[in-house]
């Protein structure tokens, strides 16, 4: 309505004075281009990613460029605003400083747009959903590491297409708009005219709000406006990546007005029901022989980006786990196992501090909030343990250091703890070296004190460059090869020293990361990782066939302790056989889902559907869900 809205005032203005007419069609023409440029940033998308869309038809493209186009019109107009009001200086005064200030504004926001749009068409590959605030927190909390996944020479090569494109882009806004014309020249002093070329020009600026808002209705523009098919893939190809961005960044903090489904008495009556904290001291519990009695040492490995789909069990590849297939096969394996999330920052916050993954923001970036939550770490030490978390990388990155710190790790060792010369990854120190300073400390500390150590993984990260060749031709594989091979590496070292006796290690990935190629945040499998535990305490193999997620590790490691989890509210114990066991899944797209025994169900709020809903009892949990992030929000909102 409001593209012809402006030609019909185009037509208009032929009658008028020239000025008048100049100044209107280049606010016309300015806004028009802006509204392409969005439209083919979505055909380079569909032609970038033209494997991730099979049997893409005209019809889905034309899909994709319809109903994109509302938020296309809205960032056509955010843009357009400030060349308006360059446009309304030109009425009343020519001349070369205000063709520089028009020319200059004109490239920097070129620029800008263009930025935007190439860096969401290079991480949608990796993260399967439109860009958000999430390269700002990782830009702002570690520089350094984000652009560590790139090589030097993608990142010559990304920056010089975004300046050809930055150029080009700019020089076909000034073949068009001709701002030559428009600021060139003496001011001429016919008041009268200009005042009304000044008027116009400020109600046409003014009713820029329309399209910025979506409308006269009462529903504004959001992400979820342009949704339209049942292929979420197609949905995020229509959206406009400053749009996502900008709303990300407006919406992080606005934490307790975001999922509300229900009101707050049926929320909590559901919630209730879900959760199930405190220790469980009946005698079955303890005939399984899994509690222990005494305070052993404790060790948490968090491997970046492992899954099942790479374990032989999977039956994708064969090979690249050989030592945690082992390790599955002869400690206690959790073999219906869900991650909470696919980001990093989300998936350590949920396994040591039982909190579940939030489908809108990271609560790593909140440090007041963060802090304040109950960690595995802060319970073991209040229990005597002594706390050390290893990272071969910048712990600043994601805010990551705060909320280790706060929550209760009193020694961290980061890359800057290693000499420079082991520093050869892009990331830091590699995994191996960082297993070999745990197993050195761990040899210097007290034999009097337990301790909980804890490592982050980091070298099946992108870009892979690991000191390591495993046969495999998969740069991923190979990386995934050489982390497994050096925690197995770790785990019979660790068996020839004394402290294995009373040692409880932990194995968990923070999520499917990096292989397949084409990630599916859609896919039931996308979750599905292993959680195992070994150690000289573990006497025998088992199976555990109960489902669970990341958030229950917390109550289960701290039952087997005999230690308080009533501080846990969202998790847990596996071993509990009276608590509601389910897998707590979410994405950074507004989308979150629950897998039970009889219901598997994935809601996506942009748009308000449920992307899937199978089991024995279609429809059980859907409500479930959205009471459990409801109520967790509530939590956040309040810490």
């Amino acid at each position: 309505m409001y593209v012809f809205f402006l030609f019909f005032v185009c037509l208009q203005c032929k009658t008028a004075s020239f000025t008048l007419m100049k100044s209107v069609k280049a606010f016309i023409l300015t806004y028009v281009l802006w509204l392409l440029l969005g439209t083919a940033s979505k055909v380079v998308f569909l032609l970038t990613y033209h494997e991730l869309f099979e049997g893409l038809t005209l019809a889905d493209v034309m899909g994709v460029v319809g109903h994109g186009v509302k938020l296309d019109m809205a960032i056509a107009g955010y843009l357009t605003v400030l060349p308006a009001l360059v446009l309304l200086l030109g009425i009343w005064q020519k001349g070369k400083y205000v063709l520089a200030g028009w020319r200059t504004l004109m490239a920097l926001l070129i620029f800008a747009a263009i930025v935007f749009y190439a860096v969401n068409l290079g991480l949608y590959g990796y993260w399967g959903f439109p860009l958000d605030s999430t390269p700002l927190l990782y830009l702002k909390t570690s520089p350094a590491d984000a652009l560590a996944s790139i090589t030097l020479w993608q990142a010559l090569g990304a920056c010089a297409g975004i300046l050809v494109l930055t150029i080009l882009t700019y020089l076909l806004f000034e073949w068009i708009v001709i701002p030559g014309r428009l600021f060139s020249g003496r001011t001429k002093t016919r008041w009268g005219k200009n005042a009304v070329a000044c008027i116009l020009m400020l109600v046409l600026t003014t009713l820029l709000i329309l399209p910025i808002r979506g409308g006269l209705s009462t529903g504004t523009n959001h992400t979820g406006s342009v949704y339209f098919s049942s292929n979420m893939r197609l949905n995020h190809a229509a959206v406009n990546p400053i749009f996502s961005f900008v709303e990300s960044v407006l919406h992080t903090e606005d934490i307790g007005s975001q999922f509300r489904f229900m009101d707050d008495k049926d929320a909590t009556r559901l919630f209730d029901e879900m959760v199930c904290t405190g220790l469980r001291s009946d005698e079955s519990y303890d005939s399984l022989g899994i509690r222990l009695n005494t305070h052993p040492n404790v060790i948490i490995v968090m491997l970046e980006s492992f899954s099942k789909y790479i374990m032989d069990e999977g039956g994708h590849v064969e090979g690249v786990t050989l030592r945690l297939d082992a390790l599955a096969k002869n400690g206690l394996y959790f073999d219906r196992f869900y991650a909470n999330t696919v980001r990093t920052d989300r998936a350590m916050v949920s396994i040591l501090s039982g909190l579940p993954a939030q489908p809108s923001m990271s609560v790593m970036d909140m440090p007041k909030k963060s802090t304040k939550l109950p960690a595995i770490a802060r319970s073991l030490r209040n229990n005597g343990y002594a706390t050390y978390f290893y990272y071969g990388g910048d712990t600043n990155y994601s805010n990551m250091q705060s909320y280790i710190v706060g929550t209760g790790y009193e020694n961290v060792v980061s890359e800057t703890g290693f000499p420079p010369r082991q520093r050869t990854s892009k990331w830091g120190v590699h995994d191996g070296i960082v297993f070999e300073r745990i197993l050195k400390d761990i040899d210097e500390m007290d034999k009097n004190k337990p301790f909980l150590v804890t490592m982050m993984t980091l070298s099946s990260h992108e870009p892979f460059d690991v000191p390591y060749e495993s046969g495999f031709k998969n740069e991923a594989l190979n990386a995934f090869a050489y982390t497994d091979d050096e925690l197995g590496k770790f785990i019979e070292r660790l068996k020839r020293m004394p402290q294995w006796e009373n040692t409880l290690v932990v194995m968990v990935p923070d999520h499917l990361g990096a292989y397949p190629d084409d990630l599916d945040n859609y896919q039931l499998w996308r979750y599905e990782i292993p959680l195992i535990m070994t150690g000289g305490v573990v006497k025998e193999h088992r199976n555990i066939h109960t489902i669970g997620s990341q958030i229950d590790i917390a109550a289960t490691l701290l039952g087997m302790l005999n230690i308080d989890h009533s501080d846990f509210t969202y998790s847990k114990d596996l071993f509990d056989n009276n608590a509601p066991h389910f897998a707590y899944i979410a994405f950074p797209d507004a989308s979150f889902g629950i897998i039970s025994e009889d219901n598997q169900v994935l809601y996506d709020g942009v748009p308000d559907v449920v992307v899937w809903d199978t089991g024995e009892e279609p429809g059980k949990n859907i409500n479930c869900a959205k009471a459990f992030v409801q109520k967790l929000y509530d939590d956040i909102d309040g810490m």
